[in-house]
């Protein structure tokens, strides 16, 4: 038996315990909330934890950075991890640096670096990935040919060109990293605000810089891109890191190379953590004849899906699922639909339309992508994408916002917003587009309504009939509710839409369209007569369909 003193003796030394217990767990509360709390002080030279492991290293020259704040986001088989921080010269903050790290689910990743610069002076600044041991590289450059940049009559000249190159590092024969590298794109960001708080944007591109520094000693390979800066602008450059060929094939590789330097302008090089950027037309506000922006259409990365597709190489896989969590980005809270964040001057003009609206084929395109990215990777979540905006079509048609065509069927028009003062008109590429999409939805969901306004619209189309037609063969862009022609139409998206358009009517077991038939076959002797490129895959639709007669011997198509 244990006596009362005893006892009491054990209780007293039991509450000590507890006591002295709730303080040291009220402390470490205090200290936690006081190290949360507590203001960063700016550093000249920052660190970042990548995903392998690797620290990347940022500075600012002259300057002192700050970290205000960061935060994750993820996405389909992709996650963001975004840091953000402040820059200070002599205690005045002028500017800020933003880092995304956007780690696909392979392990490769992408590092988005903008240098935001709110001052009128120039500034620089740099990240740095140090690649540790006894190492050595090989730099692919991409810059092989000169590119002719010429001219075009919608967009003016695109003075950019295509990413630095291919490094390559090895320890011992052994792939340690491949990188693909950015050059450093500077631009200005400029916006029209409208009286009902909506507004435009663009960017001025003010210059593409081959920038990038390799050291390699007895410590390693550091590579060093600058971010470079001359006063109230943006500096942006992108990285892609893996530890496994980008490209297993060389010849897929030396391929890719070709089709930037050629297709430079439909091939994407500029991009960021919200989205590539890319030459637009004239035809924008604010105006600059050097204006970029997020074009729906580049946006969701085509190249890159064909590519992966066909190729099958990891460079277009991690390229392929940026582009989706880019368009998820984009889209914000509209579920379903994409909205252009730039307004054309000719459609405010005539309809008044001002961003942000909806572009029916741009919309068309993205969500074609992503159903067409989910059956391709196997992604649930993408495969129904196509439903929103064949709902929208039909939605458009009940509503009538449509040109009716008198001997019957009607065109669903171009573009839609709340505050347009009149319909638009509707563009052959765009009726043939939301045609095709509305099959192809019809034939996923055997909604009958799909196939119903697909019907009504081949039916415009047809009824319309040769006055599609030029005085020259080719086709016109675009017909308008008082059923006047204009525009010169695109060398080949309309006659792509055109053969494709034959092939969805077949495979809901209709007939051909002897109309469309006679629209390609114009079309493409128009393009032979004009001595026009035509794409390989162009030209394989039109033999397979029966017209290889008009392409016989043409020697104007390209491999890729």
């Amino acid at each position: 038996m244990i006596n009362r003193k005893i006892w009491g003796r054990i209780l007293c030394f039991i509450l000590a315990i507890i006591t002295l217990t709730s303080c040291l767990l009220n402390r470490a509360g205090e200290g936690e909330g006081e190290a949360e709390n507590k203001e960063i002080e700016p550093k000249e030279r920052v660190s970042l934890a990548l995903p392998n492991s690797t620290q990347l290293h940022l500075e600012a020259n002259g300057l002192l950075l700050q970290k205000t704040k960061s935060s994750n986001k993820t996405y389909i088989r992709s996650m963001d991890q975004t840091t953000v921080y402040k820059l200070f010269e002599d205690g005045e903050n002028v500017g800020s640096i933003k880092v995304t790290i956007r780690e696909i689910d392979n392990g490769d990743f992408f590092i988005f670096t903008q240098l935001q610069n709110k001052s009128s002076k120039g500034y620089s600044a740099s990240i740095s990935y140090p690649i540790r041991g006894s190492v050595k590289y090989d730099l692919t450059d991409f810059e092989r040919q000169e590119i002719q940049h010429e001219h075009d009559h919608v967009s003016g000249v695109d003075p950019t060109t295509y990413p630095i190159g291919l490094l390559k590092v090895k320890e011992h024969k052994k792939l340690v990293t491949n990188m693909m590298i950015s050059r450093n794109y500077v631009s200005k960001e400029l916006i029209t605000k409208y009286e009902n708080g909506d507004k435009s944007v663009v960017r001025e591109l003010t210059s593409e810089n081959k920038a990038l520094e390799l050291i390699n000693n007895d410590n390693g390979l550091t590579v060093t891109l600058p971010l470079q800066s001359v006063g109230k602008d943006l500096s942006e450059n992108w990285v892609l890191v893996s530890q496994e060929p980008l490209f297993k094939k060389e010849e897929g590789l030396n391929e890719w190379i070709s089709q930037s330097a050629k297709q430079y302008k439909e091939t994407n090089k500029w991009y960021t953590a919200e989205g590539p950027y890319t030459k637009l037309p004239w035809s924008i506000e604010p105006a600059t004849k050097l204006g970029y922006g997020r074009n729906l259409v580049r946006v969701q990365d085509k190249k890159a899906l064909d590519h992966y597709e066909s190729m099958q190489e990891r460079y277009f896989y991690d390229l392929l699922l940026n582009s989706v969590a880019n368009l998820f980005i984009f889209q914000g809270d509209k579920k379903g639909l994409w909205e252009t964040e730039y307004t054309s001057s000719w459609l405010k003009k005539d309809y008044g339309i001002q961003a942000p609206y909806i572009d029916t084929r741009h919309n068309e395109k993205t969500a074609l992508f992503l159903k067409e990215a989910g059956d391709i990777l196997d992604i649930k979540e993408l495969k129904n994408s196509t439903i929103t905006y064949a709902d929208f079509l039909v939605d458009q048609a009940n509503n009538g916002n449509i040109i009716e065509v008198p001997k019957g069927g009607y065109l669903v028009t171009d573009y839609y917003s709340p505050q347009q003062t009149k319909k638009t008109h509707t563009s052959l590429n765009h009726a043939l587009g939301e045609m095709n999409f509305l099959l192809e939805s019809y034939q996923q969901t055997k909604e009958k309504s799909y196939l119903d306004v697909a019907r009504n619209m081949r039916w415009g189309v047809e009824n319309i009939g040769e006055k599609w037609l030029r005085e020259n063969g080719d086709v016109w862009y675009q017909v308008n509710g008082d059923f006047t022609f204009e525009g010169t139409d695109y060398p080949l998206l309309t006659l792509e839409d055109l053969l494709k358009s034959q092939q969805s009517w077949e495979a809901v077991g209709e007939k051909r369209s002897e109309m469309f038939d006679l629209l390609i076959r114009s079309k493409a002797q128009y393009l032979v007569e004009s001595k026009q490129e035509i794409f390989q895959s162009v030209a394989n639709s039109l033999i397979n369909q029966g017209f290889g007669d008009i392409i016989e011997g043409y020697n104007n198509i390209p491999k890729f």
